[in-house]
């Protein structure tokens, strides 16, 4: 494929130049990614995804089509044909049209596989990715993520590191080890690649646990592996006696220069005030695992977690009983839909879920999750993050939290959907938080019931 070349300003004097090398489907730049500055000097630029509902508010159908799309990129490596419906997946990708239609379309059909394939998910914004590409599948598909949360009750499977990451440990929990270890096949998902130190420390120590599994396959959206970068994995195939094979919507290769002169004050909607809010209880029976996190600042969550979310693994039969739950919760929400414009809100690694229920709601309807991940804020022309908000995470009280791009989007609701509640009175700042920058009606959504009321 011929290489384009593109020039895209960050912030001020901060560029960065992008040659695109493969985009087999020729997309945009924009229809992927915008472009903003990261506060962490490990790596000061951060491809904001505008298809995955993580930084930026998208219809909930859309990131779910991208992973249907990744797992019909994999399908066709397989069995070397397209998927009929593969052409309507990117296009409803592009013009972000006839999302629901389609997406109803594919799933209907869904894909089947030849071997027990085990699917991971990168945590913390490939959880939902992951659990999409899974999705597609109807056959000898099993799902799990990793996660950035320590669970002193159980054994990690495995742990690894990710070294640019803002939170590098990842860890992977399972019950039933030996379900997993069934795997023929092990393919790895995130939302993008750099420089694939990441992948080499997973593979590493995956291939501890599977010495037989011979075929290993990366999807991402975006691949920006070097030349270098990609002989060396050749390399590592002949040294490991595998195949890692890399799947991505577009790759290629940048290179930043200049430098960001960014001011020490940010401005944060932020509030230390909690008053009373509208907490949802929900009816719907949700299949939990009960074991407590310990945050980085040693703080417990006694909390159960859910079943759904694949945190520790997920059998397509199981995905299709918790699909169900889900359908039951969103038809709990409805009720307190006004028919304007609402955004479903998840929390941390907490995505696929609130995204399912969110493509539930009916039309009009947006999805964007929380994230630990700080991003520069300005309100310079041009520039992809204009507004922010700060807070304690629901999940792991006094760790940072931020959400993007709130305040210039007339929502009618926001419903925010948290897994487990620490402590509510920190849930209520985060709705104070919320208030400070949207006229919205706020409904808090537990995933679990909580004793007394605030």
């Amino acid at each position: 494929m011929k290489q384009l070349k593109n020039r895209l300003k960050i912030i001020q004097n901060y560029e960065i130049d992008i040659d695109i090398v493969d985009n087999p489907y020729d997309f945009g730049l924009t229809d992927l990614f915008k472009m903003a500055t990261r506060i962490n000097k490990k790596r000061r630029f951060l491809f904001v995804s505008t298809i995955l509902g993580k930084h930026i508010a998208v219809r909930p159908q859309v990131p779910m089509l991208t992973g249907t799309l990744l797992a019909m990129m994999y399908n066709q490596k397989l069995v070397g044909e397209e998927a009929v419906s593969l052409p309507a997946v990117v296009q409803a990708l592009k013009q972000h049209e006839n999302a629901p239609v389609v997406l109803q379309q594919v799933e209907d059909m869904g894909l089947d596989l030849a071997e027990e394939t085990l699917f991971i998910g990168f945590a913390e914004t490939a959880t939902a990715l992951g659990h999409a590409v899974f999705n597609a599948f109807q056959s000898k598909a099993t799902y799990i993520h990793t996660t950035r949360e320590q669970l002193p009750d159980i054994e990690p499977f495995i742990t690894f590191e990710e070294e640019h990451s803002h939170a590098t440990s990842h860890r992977v929990y399972s019950e039933e080890p030996e379900k997993l270890l069934q795997a023929k096949r092990i393919v790895l998902i995130d939302d993008e690649i750099t420089t694939g130190n990441t992948v080499v420390n997973m593979i590493e120590t995956l291939r501890k646990k599977f010495p037989f599994v011979k075929h290993y396959t990366v999807l991402s959206i975006l691949d920006w592996r070097s030349e270098q970068q990609q002989a060396f994995f050749k390399q590592l195939e002949q040294k490991w006696d595998v195949s890692v094979d890399f799947i991505a919507i577009m790759g290629g290769q940048f290179s930043c220069s200049g430098e960001p002169l960014l001011s020490g004050k940010q401005v944060e909607a932020t509030t230390q005030e909690a008053r009373n809010m509208a907490l949802l209880s929900i009816k719907e029976p949700i299949e939990q695992k009960n074991y407590r996190s310990i945050a980085e600042n040693g703080i417990e969550n006694k909390a159960p977690y859910m079943l759904a979310t694949g945190r520790f693994m997920l059998t397509t039969e199981q995905h299709v009983e918790q699909k169900n739950t889900l359908k039951g919760i969103a038809r709990e929400l409805k009720k307190w839909r006004t028919g304007g414009p609402a955004l479903v809100i998840g929390t941390g690694e907490f995505m696929y879920v609130p995204m399912q229920i969110a493509s539930y709601l009916g039309d009009d309807v947006y999805v964007q999750s929380t994230t630990r991940s700080p991003i520069y804020c300005t309100e310079d022309v041009g520039y992809t993050i204009t507004e922010k908000i700060a807070f304690e995470s629901p999940e792991n009280n006094g760790v940072a939290n931020y959400l993007y791009n709130v305040q210039s989007h007339p929502y009618s609701e926001l419903f925010l959907v948290v897994e487990r509640i620490a402590d509510k009175t920190v849930v209520a700042r985060v709705v104070e938080a919320l208030r400070l920058v949207s006229e919205a009606e706020i409904y808090v959504v537990c995933m679990h019931e909580l004793e007394g009321e605030l």
